[in-house]
């Protein structure tokens, strides 16, 4: 008896219908399927720039760092003129690899990572990175994948708060975060570098990053103060002494809800989110409670008309 086969068996497949695949599955959300087949397309062409970064950007979507920081570092060293020249001559490969390396905590890498990518004033070394890279905004628990198969961190809220920006790719909170974030003052995040919006510094515009993960907790808890009968410069004067101490003030009557609209974009007076007025002053503090008490009873000591709630919320 004779058994007839399908055409298409044992059919050796190219690079390009690998890579169109590739494609197709990013472009419809099947993860697995887009794995399987970055895998499969670096097995094909162990020598394409374009392979190897667009994998490692396939394991940094997914959270693989440790994968996307081994495929990062081979598509730096594949970096060709040609692919110099289709990205200005900066190579996006380094960039990833700096963020894999900085969640990895391997700070030598990051380092080589940064200089590659042209970043100044990092230096050499293997301990970590702690220069001043300025403040910036960062989403926490962003609610828009930045991605393909990108699941974003959810902790909890989405809330955008300034950071002391530490390294190209990681910043300590600089806010006392709302409690439904469920993050606190002074943790460490790991924030992506595309901007994904913008906030005003003053007269100047400043890009929104999105937090990737958070590297560390701080352990500080957060408080609310609700405080009546305190003026402006008395409520400086506190986030002042708190600020010497190394502990956190935050104004939250003060803050304004966006639309995922304007907060993706550079919000303006046009499109108003202004906060309810109130005669209370609800502000968010960070500290334990022992040298928190402490500050706090020698700042009522000489405001006797301020009443003062405080309550632990985390």
């Amino acid at each position: 008896m004779t058994v007839s086969k399908w055409p298409g068996f044992k059919r050796q497949r190219g690079p390009r219908e690998v890579w169109s695949e590739w494609t197709a599955a990013d472009e419809s959300g099947e993860a697995e399927r887009a794995a399987i087949l970055a895998a499969e397309m670096l097995q094909m062409a162990p020598g394409s720039f374009d392979a190897w970064f667009h994998a490692g950007l396939l394991s940094k979507a997914l959270g693989e760092w440790g994968q996307s920081m081994e495929r990062n570092a081979r598509a730096l060293e594949l970096f060709t003129p040609e692919a110099a020249e289709e990205f200005d001559g900066v190579n996006p490969a380094a960039w990833n690899l700096g963020i894999a390396a900085t969640a990895l905590g391997d700070w030598a890498t990051a380092r080589r990572a940064w200089e590659a990518y042209g970043v100044q004033g990092i230096g050499g070394g293997s301990g970590p990175i702690d220069s001043d890279f300025g403040v910036v905004p960062i989403r926490l628990n962003p609610d828009q994948p930045s991605l393909p198969h990108q699941v974003p961190p959810s902790a909890g809220a989405t809330e955008v708060v300034w950071c002391w920006r530490r390294s190209p790719a990681h910043a300590v909170i600089a806010n006392v975060p709302l409690p439904e974030s469920r993050h606190r003052f002074k943790d460490v995040v790991l924030h992506d570098g595309e901007p994904k919006g913008f906030r005003r510094l003053g007269a100047q515009a400043v890009p929104v990053f999105d937090q990737l993960q958070r590297l560390e907790d701080s352990g500080l808890p957060t408080w609310e103060a609700r405080i009546t009968g305190a003026a402006p410069d008395d409520i400086r004067e506190l986030s002042s002494h708190l600020e010497q101490r190394g502990l956190g003030l935050d104004d939250w009557s003060g803050i304004r809800v966006m639309c995922s609209q304007c907060s993706h974009g550079t919000p303006d007076h046009a499109h108003h989110h202004e906060p309810a007025p109130s005669d209370v002053a609800r502000l968010g503090l960070a500290g334990h409670e022992g040298e928190l008490n402490r500050i706090l009873e020698a700042w009522m000591g000489s405001r006797p008309a301020v009443d003062l709630d405080l309550t632990l919320l985390g």
